[in-house]
């Protein structure tokens, strides 16, 4: 008997010994804080989790994978949720606060007459390619609460959105999160704007739309020939100005707009 409880108890520390060694661990140190990545037998990223250290501040973000949907969490803020998934091979991001849906962003084909109902509507041009995103809030205002740095990741974490898996965006949230900057590009405003002003990102359309889908207010540039477009401004769903006008200056259209805007 006592022969069989130590072979079992080997046999036992054995396969724990297997298990350990394999599963890989990799920590990144980067600005401000640090990723730490764990990895499976067969060498597939299992979770990850990135350290903030500032001056009197210190958080824990985890990223897992449940099932079809990757699950953001941070050890300051519990009550805030975000969850990515995809629908139509297109990333969608949701946000939630002590569960309730508050918040949904996701990229779609801008089509004139079939546009997303009661969103606010985001448009540009990056690397030739068009990319459009409706974002929905499910209450008139956001809730007070504390969940600041959560909302923040939520809207400012870049990956890839178009012809997606979830395992693609899992691996380039880690990837993004290795590099040495990446804590600023989501927290430092002006970080973010530098990096931002550097691109070649043109915007073409800021719109809220209606119940029906309809324009209701905002602005937006469309291509009328290889060189040129117009633009239009609408307001209570009517277009009040259109000019003709090529992308790159419509963009101090776009800003002289924006800064004209006290509600939008």
């Amino acid at each position: 008997m006592k022969k069989q409880i130590i072979i079992l108890l080997l046999f036992t520390f054995s396969v724990f010994a297997q298990e350990t060694d394999s599963l890989k661990t990799e920590k990144i140190e980067i600005e401000s804080g640090a990723i730490n990545k764990k990895y499976n037998s067969d060498g597939k990223l299992e979770n990850f989790s990135v350290e903030i250290s500032a001056a009197y501040y210190g958080n824990l973000i985890f990223f897992n994978k449940e099932k079809d949907t990757i699950v953001i969490k941070n050890t300051i803020e519990n009550d805030a949720v975000i969850k990515i998934y995809v629908k139509n091979q297109k990333k969608v991001s949701d946000f939630f606060y002590k569960g309730v849906l508050i918040s949904s962003v996701e990229l779609f084909d801008f089509k004139m007459g079939n546009l997303p109902s009661n969103s606010f509507i985001y448009s540009k041009i990056l690397d030739n390619e068009n990319y459009s995103y409706s974002s929905k809030n499910y209450s008139l205002k956001l809730p007070e609460g504390d969940y600041e740095k959560s909302y923040k990741l939520y809207l400012f974490l870049k990956t890839s959105e178009n012809n997606v898996t979830i395992d693609l965006l899992f691996n380039e949230i880690a990837d993004f999160f290795s590099q040495e900057d990446a804590l600023l590009r989501i927290y430092l405003s002006k970080y973010r704007d530098k990096i931002q002003s550097e691109s070649e990102e043109k915007i073409t359309a800021y719109l809220t739309t209606d119940e029906l889908g309809k324009i209701k207010s905002g602005i937006l540039w469309t291509k009328k020939s290889p060189s040129s477009g117009q633009y239009q401004i609408y307001s209570d769903g009517k277009i009040i100005k259109s000019e003709n006008i090529e992308l790159t200056a419509f963009q101090k259209a776009f800003t002289s707009y924006i800064n004209g805007k006290t509600n939008f």
